[in-house]
């Protein structure tokens, strides 16, 4: 995810990012290094999924071994 620090404006990638700002002051805000601050989420989503899907297959194992 990347976030526009002045205005708050969250983009999910890039390429979202170039459209709103187009190609060439988003590549110079992004060389700066000022406005825009990124985060990366997708580890953490990732885990939260499996660890959902993981304790939905031990509940069914539960239920279909009484």
């Amino acid at each position: 995810m990347i976030i526009h620090i002045p205005t708050g404006q969250r983009f999910n990638n890039r390429k979202e990012a170039k459209i709103y700002f187009g190609s060439a002051y988003y590549y110079k805000i992004e060389k700066e290094k000022k406005d825009l601050l990124f985060i990366n989420n997708i580890q953490s989503a990732t885990n939260e999924y499996s660890t959902q899907i993981l304790q939905k297959q031990c509940n069914r194992q539960l239920f279909h071994s009484k």
